[in-house]
């Protein structure tokens, strides 16, 4: 799919301009203004709340788990009016600092890119050092893999934001014998499925994608095996508040969280089968 304007956009915005000075690096910037910035960095459930939102839509999107960020302290820092980049984490300790111009409504979807980009290089710090030692942050080797480590957190950032713009595809596997109809509805729609609900075959042992994409796996769906299928089997919730007209057929919807295949790639995964709690018997 050919990305949009938006996403060329957010791409553009975590560029500097071709003729600025390239900015300094994190260990080049006055400690006393780093030591200060990671003092004040708040933990997991503390975060100011741009940050705290860039969480939660890195985490509904599925791109960064909750417990990826525990143990991680993110703070806010004038890191560019002192020359440096628009963000650093720092390989010994789990903090990162985003520039104080993430702070600004209007660079939410950066500020979720940038975020996926330092999460990229914890995770990096992390594995690391587990691997080497302490010491890595410390060693020449880390200054050799500077580099190959800086490509890793680009490509990660990049399709990160391409999938806010985007939206992750939801895909809706039928484990069942028989073939279903499904209709789902996301609850953070990219592309909207149309005016008219209608239900989505999915023959036996297949996958098929939903006509919508999506920012979370919170969806709401009502499935039932096809007409002549026995032993009839149907996923709705009948007591749920959610009621539609599919098809001239009155329906009740099923809520889920879906997981996501990957973390920047891969659809949100619904599976359905009949042997499935969640679903239940019909007697049509």
């Amino acid at each position: 799919m050919k990305r949009g304007a938006a996403f060329a956009a957010a791409l553009l915005a975590l560029a500097p301009p071709a003729d600025a000075a390239a900015p300094l690096t994190a260990d080049l910037l006055p400690p006393s203004l780093l030591d200060s910035c990671e003092a004040a960095a708040p933990s997991f459930g503390a975060y100011a709340p741009p940050i705290a939102a860039s969480v939660r839509a890195l985490t509904d999107i599925g791109a960064v788990s909750a417990r990826d960020f525990q143990g991680v302290r993110i703070g806010f820092c004038a890191l560019k009016a002192a020359g440096g980049p628009v963000a650093t984490a720092a390989c010994a300790d789990s903090v990162i600092l985003l520039d104080d111009k993430y702070a600004r409504a209007d660079e939410a979807l950066v500020l979720h890119a940038t975020l996926a980009h330092e999460m990229a290089h914890h995770f990096q710090h992390r594995d690391k050092k587990a691997a080497f030692g302490e010491g890595y942050c410390e060693s020449a080797r880390y200054a050799a893999d500077k580099p190959a480590l800086e490509e890793t957190a680009d490509a990660f950032g990049d399709a990160v934001a391409e999938l806010f713009v985007l939206g992750r595809s939801i895909e809706i596997f039928n484990a069942c014998a028989a073939p279903v109809l499904v209709y789902l509805e996301a609850a953070e729609p990219v592309a909207v499925r149309g005016t008219t609900p209608a239900f989505l075959r999915v023959e036996a042992g297949a996958a098929a994608l939903a006509p919508e994409r999506a920012l979370s796996g919170a969806v709401r769906f009502h499935a039932r095996t096809a007409p002549g299928a026995l032993p009839a089997f149907a996923w709705e919730d009948r007591a749920g508040p959610h009621a539609r007209i599919v098809e001239s057929r009155p329906v009740r919807l099923k809520e889920m969280r879906l997981k996501a295949a990957g973390r920047e790639t891969g659809p949100f995964r619904l599976r359905l089968t009949c042997e499935n709690a969640s679903g239940r018997r019909s007697d049509r």
